[in-house]
Formats: C-alpha cells, structure tokens, sequence
C-alpha cells in the first residue's frame, strides 16, 4: 500500500515538475525572441526597410504564440517584458 502510494506521489510531482519546466522552457524561448526583437528593431531604427517590418511581425507572432501555448499568456507576457 505505502509503495502504491508513494509512486502516485511520485508521478504527480513529476508532472507538476515537467509542468513548470516546460512553461520555464516557453519563457527562456521568448526572452530569446524579445532580444532578437530589440536588435531588428535597432537595425529598423538605422534602415528602415520591409525585410525588417516582416521579421518585426514574425517575431512579435512568434512571442504571441508561445505565449498562448504556454496556458497561462497573460502571466507569459508580463514576465517576459516587465523583465
């Protein structure tokens, strides 16, 4: 009984953990895009061109839909720009 309980406990906690590590996974990928944003954006600043204004679109579409998969796209936002 106690080993029966003990590997329910186990895989619960597992998925909590693999929860969380996938929504950390999600954020790390936006922080990444959000600085690959900020360098197009200084180069648009320089050169305005629609090269720019495309990546500028996927980038941003890219975020908002990372943060839609990660279930929790308000909170997503937040802590990726209020960084």
């Amino acid at each position: 009984m106690k080993s029966c309980l003990l590997a329910l406990l186990l895989v619960f906690t597992g998925g909590l953990t693999s929860c969380t590590s996938e929504y950390e996974e999600r954020l790390a990928q936006g922080r990444e895009l959000k600085e690959r944003l900020a360098a197009v954006q200084e180069s648009y600043s320089l050169s305005a061109t629609d090269r720019f204004d495309n990546e500028i679109t996927e980038i941003t579409n890219e975020i908002n839909f990372l943060a839609k998969v990660s279930g929790h796209e308000k909170l997503f936002l937040e802590e990726l720009f209020d960084d």
